[in-house]
C-alpha cells in the first residue's frame, strides 16, 4: 500500500497505560489482512515501512523513540461472551518489524478507559469489572475499575507524574504463556558459562539473572546497560541459549530458533536482580528485551514477583515472599521507584519429569494495581 492510495480515516485511542503509551485500535475500523494492518500501525507510529532506519526520531506519527512508547491494541468484542478480545503488537523506531508474540500488561490498563467511551460499557463493564481475552497469549485478565467518570478512584504509580483513574490489573493462570510450563527448563535454575539463571513463564518469558553473576552491580541506568558491550553480548548468548531450552512458542505454534531468538524484540525478557537499595525487596533492571525500562512491566513484574515465591530460584536466593493465607506480596525496587505486585497461589512447586512439563502449581494469579490515560481522536 502506496501512501497515495491511503484515503481511509481511522478512528483511535492514544493511550497511556501504566508506563507505557501507544494506541488502541477497533478491528472493526481495520481490514482483516495482518500485512495490511501491520502496514497501517508503521504510518500511525512513525516507524520505518520498511527494512531498518537506525536514525530514525519519530518525527512523524504517534510514537516516541523507546519501546514502551510504541505499542498497540486491537480489540473487539465478544459480545455474547461479554468480553472483549485483545491483540497487542509492539513496534521499534528503528525498524518494520511488528511483533504479536506477546502481552503487554500496563498498556491493557488503558483498555478500561477506552470500552467506557464506547456504547458497549453497560454491556461490558456495568459492575465496573471488564473481562479480557488476550490472543497474543489464549490468557484471561480481569481489570476492575472503581466508580465512573469523573469520579474515578485515583492512582499514583512510579514513573507517572500525578494521579489517574486506578485500575487493577489480575492475570487468572498466567503461566506458561508462549512456553509449556511455569519453568519451562524443567529446572529452578540453570547455568549458562557459569552464570546461573531461572527461567520462567507468567505472563511473558522472562530470564532472571543475578547482576552480581554478570559483572554488574544491578543499581546500572539504562545507558550504562545499553553501553557495556560485554554485558549486551553475554545477555544475548543467554537469551539465545535459554530461549532455546525454554521451547518458546511463536503464535503460529513454531518453537523459536536461534534466528528467532536473535531477532526477537519481544521475547524473551530480562531481568537483573540485586538486593534491594530502598524499601523495596528486590531491585531489577528489566531489559525488553535489550533495552532497560525505566521502571517494570506488569508482565514482567509478574515474573519476578512469582519467582519470589518458589524457593530455590535466583530470586528467592535475594528475596524470598513468604505466603501468609495463600497471598504473597513483592515490592518490586526499580529506576522509577517502587511497584507492589501481589500474588495468590495454593501449594509449592511440584517437581516432576520433563515428560509432564517440568513444574507445576496448583494456582497462581497476580495482580497489580496501575492506571491510565485515554483520549481519542482519527489518523487519516
Amino acid at each position: 500500500m502506496k501512501k497515495s492510495s491511503f484515503p481511509i480515516r481511522i478512528p483511535l485511542y492514544y493511550v497511556r497505560g501504566g508506563t507505557s503509551t501507544g494506541i488502541v485500535l477497533l478491528q472493526k475500523h481495520l481490514p482483516e489482512k495482518k500485512e495490511l494492518k501491520e502496514e497501517i500501525l508503521r504510518y500511525i507510529m512513525g516507524v520505518p515501512l520498511e527494512g531498518k532506519n537506525e536514525n530514525n526520531k519519530q518525527l512523524q506519527g504517534l510514537g516516541r523513540e523507546t519501546t514502551t512508547s510504541n505499542k498497540a491494541f486491537i480489540i473487539d468484542i465478544d459480545y455474547q461472551a461479554k468480553k472483549v478480545i485483545s491483540t497487542f503488537a509492539q513496534l521499534e523506531k528503528e525498524s518494520s518489524t511488528v511483533s504479536w508474540e506477546v502481552n503487554c500488561g500496563n498498556m491493557t490498563s488503558s483498555i478500561p478507559l477506552v470500552i467506557r467511551d464506547l456504547p458497549e460499557e453497560k454491556l461490558l463493564m456495568p459492575d465496573g469489572k471488564l473481562s479480557i481475552y488476550n490472543t497474543n497469549t489464549n490468557k484471561n485478565i480481569l481489570c476492575t475499575m472503581a466508580n465512573v467518570s469523573p469520579k474515578y478512584q485515583l492512582a499514583h504509580i512510579p514513573g507517572v507524574v500525578g494521579d489517574f483513574p486506578e485500575i487493577n490489573v489480575s492475570f487468572a493462570d498466567p503461566a506458561c504463556s508462549k512456553t509449556k510450563a511455569l519453568f519451562p527448563t524443567g529446572n529452578l535454575i540453570d547455568k549458562v558459562n557459569g552464570v546461573p539463571v531461572t527461567c520462567i513463564d507468567v505472563a511473558v518469558p522472562m530470564i532472571i539473572i543475578n547482576a552480581e553473576s554478570l559483572g554488574v552491580s544491578g543499581y546500572e541506568n539504562p545507558n550504562e546497560i545499553k553501553n557495556n558491550q560485554v554485558l549486551q553480548e553475554k545477555i544475548m548468548q543467554i537469551r539465545v541459549e535459554m530461549g532455546i531450552k525454554m521451547g518458546i512458542r511463536q503464535n503460529n505454534g513454531a518453537v523459536m530458533n536461534e534466528k528467532d531468538l536473535t531477532e526477537s524484540i519481544t521475547q524473551p525478557k530480562v531481568a537483573i536482580v540485586a538486593p534491594s537499595l530502598s524499601k523495596g525487596d528486590i531491585t531489577i533492571r528489566y531489559l525488553t528485551p535489550k533495552n532497560a525500562h525505566l521502571s517494570v512491566a506488569v508482565s514482567g513484574g509478574c515474573c519476578l514477583a512469582a519467582a519470589c515465591c518458589f524457593p530455590g530460584t535466583v530470586a528467592s536466593h535475594l528475596y524470598y515472599a513468604n505466603r501468609v493465607n495463600g497471598h504473597s506480596t513483592v515490592r518490586i525496587e526499580h529506576l522509577s521507584g517502587i511497584s507492589k505486585f501481589s500474588i495468590t497461589h495454593d501449594g509449592e512447586y511440584i517437581p516432576i519429569s520433563l515428560q509432564d512439563d517440568g513444574f507445576k502449581i496448583w494456582k497462581l494469579s497476580v495482580s497489580r494495581v496501575v492506571n491510565s490515560f485515554a483520549f481519542s481522536g482519527k489518523v487519516t
